[in-house]
């Protein structure tokens, strides 16, 4: 018997004596394992080629544990990349200084979390796969609109306004466009160029007219209920016009 008899397959529950925080990484490493040969074997063979089970076994897991971490093969495109990302603006917008102006919070923490180049390199892959299949661009809408809702809530909730006001509805639209737009000219120089200061130079452009709220309630006042069923539609139509192309 040797040593790799003896370890446990990846899809067993954790040792005992496995700590919180190891459980945590281990799953990790494995969602990420899970996401690494999808994009390899999508580049590969295409997405509709790739089957849930060659995907398990590049990653040596059962297929099971796919399950675990996506509902679907198309819920890999972008993956930790958006669940992280939407994770981190959140807590990011929460904690930025109060004296800062939405507009401005807004700026700064777009500004920390834009993409490094391991990541600017998966998501030209992940592009390359939404302009082939363009069934897949609802997963890259649905996060936009993910990341349009956590700015909304944030400006309202620093300014006092309803979520329906046009200034946090006007804020989180500038910020998911400014990405929308930089990520469609970037993807279509083939990932030359800056990402980053695309984005920056758009979202400024976007805000360059914006001003403030006209007037907020009065200090301590509760802030306005939603009205019922209302729902803002995010800036995400320059992507889905370039794969219409």
């Amino acid at each position: 018997m040797t040593a790799a008899d003896l370890s446990a397959p990846p899809d067993l529950p954790a040792p005992p004596n496995l700590s919180p925080g190891r459980r945590e990484r281990r799953k990790r490493e494995t969602r990420a394992a899970l996401e690494r040969a999808a994009l390899r074997l999508f580049a590969e063979k295409g997405y509709e080629h790739t089957t849930v089970e060659e995907i398990a076994d590049a990653a040596d897991v059962a297929v099971r544990t796919f399950f675990r971490y996506f509902a679907s093969k198309q819920h890999v495109l972008f993956g930790d990349a958006a669940h992280q990302r939407v994770g981190r603006l959140r807590a990011a917008l929460a904690a930025s200084p109060p004296e800062l102006a939405p507009v401005e919070a807004v700026r700064v923490v777009l500004d920390a979390l834009d993409m490094g180049p391991d990541e600017q390199q998966e998501l030209v892959v992940r592009m390359r796969l939404m302009e082939r299949q363009p069934s897949l661009v609802g997963v890259y809408l649905l996060l936009n609109r993910e990341l349009h809702g956590v700015v909304v809530e944030f400006v309202a909730d620093r300014t006092g306004l309803p979520d329906t006001d046009p200034y946090p509805l006007l804020v989180a639209s500038a910020a998911v466009a400014s990405w929308d737009v930089a990520l469609t000219a970037w993807a279509a120089a083939d990932g030359r160029g800056g990402l980053a200061q695309l984005r920056r130079e758009a979202f400024a452009a976007l805000t360059a007219g914006l001003p403030p709220p006209a007037s907020r309630p009065a200090a301590g006042g509760a802030r306005p209920a939603s009205r019922p069923g209302a729902a803002a539609v995010p800036a995400g139509q320059a992507a889905s016009r370039s794969v219409a192309r």
